[in-house]
């Protein structure tokens, strides 16, 4: 069964995203179960692997290893090496790190396969502290081996001083002056007619002859001292060993219950990885006789080339596929038996949504059986599965049919589908067939429990599109085909006749009715296309409104603002002018308090903002953001033409106000008074800023305009700074005729940063 639908297949795509051999070998293990509680569990545990995937980092597996084979070792009081204990140690830290990784994931299916992992830190930093990452025991791992492997050191280093002084003593005899070992025992290369003049033991010669492997006598006891230590070393090593193996035993079903809870948990995140990869969702089970699949798409097609369709039985028990041969009838049956057989294992499915019922067991009969074995012929072999199935089945079963009857005489073979169909719709059980009798569509349509249904075949350009269109019947097109290939149209013709002469009426009554769906169905597909142009419109011009309000806000945030900016500096400024006002000996107080009148009016206005005022031709009106007083000479719904101030202008509706024209007073009085503030402001010249050579012109004029009012006394500011406008400033007044005097600033005139300069001539300027 799973190979007709080339489950295995999938299993050996999801096993490549385990991370242990043992994961992966449980993920080719796994089976469909029919039990509900089972499968509802491994589907929630896949479900929510897939969810942590993919909020979080992959899980901790690096580093795990399936220790079955060194825990048996150790359960039988045998000898782990330094690898499998490191990897039991591994282990250990491995189920540590992963109920930490399901606890921060938030877990709660999968919390409790991280709860049960048995946890015991104290094996691991025993076996850690006495071998290292390269699989070696360390010195310290016992008092005894340190001693013994510091012997070994001193007798090497006493070889290797002996064999030195013998090879420079006699390195006439010698073909070498290397040293080698035989029987691991150091001895050195002498020269085959010298070996009977060197006293030791001879190990045994080179392949030609020329060379003699002998352990000088020097060396006898030495390397003897040696052999003696590393024997000693080697049954320390065991002891040390054998100790932790001890160790390893009184933890081994712990470490092999983690060793399988953790390729469980391997398994499981295989198959979220594997839905990461294919866009899959689990399925879901319901109690209803009812089969959702959306957008399913078969995981062994191209992504780039499969088609998604949508399968649905819930009112009906029987789904009937008809078409052209390979129109994808097979595809679509496989499709939904193998997204069925998935699930049952907790496998994602390439779906973006299934739900399917719980069925007692799947029969499966697709493709070419052939049995050499038992003699049998290919409908010999449907035949028998045939038998099988009508026997076994029962109301809660699911059963998929590939050409049902087919193989043998047509007539008979029709006949047999009628009844095998009819048999099992009496029965109740859920079955997925595939056909291409005519009578058995005839027949079919009048029984409510099945549902007709086809794969599209593109006549005009001869191959399947392997869209399923469910409702309707599918023609084989076998004549069509044949044409398309080649078949003499003589031949096409004849069996065309023949074909409409043994058709019954119901049989051209079905033909005529698919036509008429097909055309509703084309329509109905070309009305939905527009009526997805028309959402995808709304919703773009939904997306600009929105953007356009956004941008709408934004720019009334920003003039608001900028509004009140203007308003802060407004006032700002209206402090300053009064300040600087009252530091004049002869300003009057009703001049200051009116001046301070008029600048609170304009900030008034400015921070009224924009108005609903109605505008007229003739309307007197002031423009805010001038202070001018105006004539509305034309009236339009985005702006009006004033005349003020001796020019037409364009302006906001919101930058007028209505007015009086007796206001000309003010106007006068407000000109009388600017007048009045300019000749106080030519008292001083500020040039800070400005280059050396501007501000001596500056100056140059300043002082002309000074004269001509006949003061006696100005200022000039040009800040601290360097010091160099200062010095520019003062070498020029040095050399102008009409400077009497001048002098730094004192409190209350700028101090450093001012000059105040006296001319002849003119009159007191305060």
């Amino acid at each position: 069964m799973n190979d007709v639908l080339e489950l295995e297949t999938i299993k050996k795509k999801i096993a490549e995203y385990a991370q242990f051999s043992l994961g992966a070998f449980m993920v080719m293990k796994t089976e469909p179960s029919f039990e509900r509680l089972k499968i509802k569990t491994e589907l929630a545990r896949t479900a929510e692997a897939i969810e942590i995937l993919r909020v979080n980092e992959n899980p901790p597996f690096g580093g795990v290893y399936d220790v079955r084979e060194a825990v048996d070792v150790a359960m039988k009081d045998a000898l782990c090496n330094c690898r499998e204990l490191m990897q039991c140690a591994a282990l250990m830290r491995g189920c540590q790190n992963m109920r930490r990784y399901l606890h921060e994931s938030n877990a709660s299916v999968l919390d409790e396969l991280g709860e049960s992992l048995m946890i015991d830190l104290k094996l691991s930093e025993k076996i850690e502290s006495c071998i290292s990452n390269s699989y070696e025991l360390y010195d310290h791992a016992s008092v005894k081996l340190k001693s013994i492997r510091r012997s070994i050191a001193a007798v090497t280093g006493d070889i290797a001083a002996q064999t030195a002084k013998f090879i420079q003593a006699n390195a006439s005899k010698l073909t070498d002056t290397i040293t080698t070992t035989r029987n691991d025992r150091v001895c050195v290369l002498v020269k085959n007619s010298e070996k009977n003049s060197i006293r030791g033991f001879i190990h045994g010669e080179s392949a030609s002859g020329a060379t003699a492997y002998i352990e000088p006598e020097v060396l006898l006891q030495l390397n003897n001292r040696l052999q003696a230590l590393k024997s000693s070393e080697e049954e320390e090593m065991k002891r040390i060993l054998f100790e932790l193996s001890q160790e390893v035993k009184k933890h081994g079903d712990a470490l092999i219950a983690n060793c399988e809870t953790l390729a469980l948990l391997d398994c499981i995140f295989a198959k979220a990885h594997y839905a990461h990869e294919i866009q899959g969702c689990v399925a879901t089970l319901n109690d209803e006789r009812h089969i959702y699949m959306k957008k399913a798409r078969h995981p062994l097609i191209n992504p780039k080339k499969v088609v998604a369709n949508t399968y649905e039985m819930k009112d009906h028990t029987i789904l009937l596929i008809t078409g052209s041969n390979t129109g994808g009838k097979s595809v679509t049956l496989k499709t939904i038996g193998l997204f069925v057989l998935m699930s049952y294992c907790g496998f994602p499915v390439s779906a973006d949504e299934i739900t399917i019922p719980k069925f007692d067991d799947i029969f499966i009969d697709i493709g070419d059986e052939q049995s050499i074995e038992q003699s049998l012929s290919t409908f010999s072999a449907h035949i028998s599965k045939l038998a099988m199935i009508t026997h076994k089945v029962s109301e809660h079963s699911l059963v998929i049919l590939d050409e049902l009857g087919s193989g043998t005489d047509p007539k008979e073979g029709e006949a047999l589908a009628i009844a095998v169909l009819d048999d099992l719709r009496k029965k109740r059980c859920m079955v997925l067939a595939t056909t291409h009798y005519s009578k058995l569509k005839s027949v079919s349509g009048k029984w409510p429990e099945v549902l007709c249904s086809s794969v599209e075949f593109d006549m005009e350009k001869m191959r399947p599109t392997y869209r399923y269109i469910e409702g309707m019947s599918g023609q084989s097109n076998a004549l069509s085909i044949a044409a398309h290939f080649g078949l003499d149209p003589h031949i096409i013709e004849e069996a065309r006749k023949i074909k409409e002469e043994n058709e019954t009426e119901d049989e051209k009554l079905i033909v005529r009715l698919n036509d008429l769906m097909n055309e509703n169905l084309q329509m109905k597909e070309k009305l939905e296309l527009q009526s997805e142009s028309l959402k995808e419109k709304e919703k773009n011009l939904l997306e600009k409104e929105k953007r356009f309000e956004e941008e709408r806000e934004k720019m009334m945030e920003s003039a608001q603002l900028e509004a009140q900016e203007i308003v802060e500096e407004a006032k700002e400024r209206s402090d300053e002018i009064l300040s600087e006002m009252r530091s004049k000996a002869d300003a009057k107080v009703h001049e200051l308090l009116e001046i301070r009148s008029q600048l609170n009016d304009l900030v008034e206005e400015e921070e009224k903002g924009p108005s609903d005022e109605v505008f007229h031709v003739g309307d007197s009106v002031m423009i805010k953001r001038y202070n001018y007083y105006g004539e509305v000479l034309e009236v339009k719904p985005k702006y009006l033409l004033v005349f003020a101030n001796g020019m037409k202008m364009k302006l906001d509706p919101s930058d007028c106000t209505h007015t009086q024209k007796k206001k000309e007073k003010s106007v006068k009085k407000k000109a009388a008074v600017s007048s009045r503030t300019h000749t106080r402001a030519s008292m001083e010249c500020n040039v800070i800023g400005e280059r050396v050579i501007d501000a001596i012109s500056i100056v140059d004029k300043f002082l002309d305009t000074a004269l001509a009012n006949s003061l006696s006394s100005v200022r000039i500011i040009h800040g601290v700074g360097s010091g160099a406008l200062r010095s520019a400033i003062w070498d020029y007044l040095k050399k102008n005729k009409y400077v009497e005097s001048w002098r730094i600033g004192g409190e209350g005139e700028g101090g450093t940063g001012a000059t105040v300069v006296t001319l002849k001539g003119g009159r007191h300027g305060k």
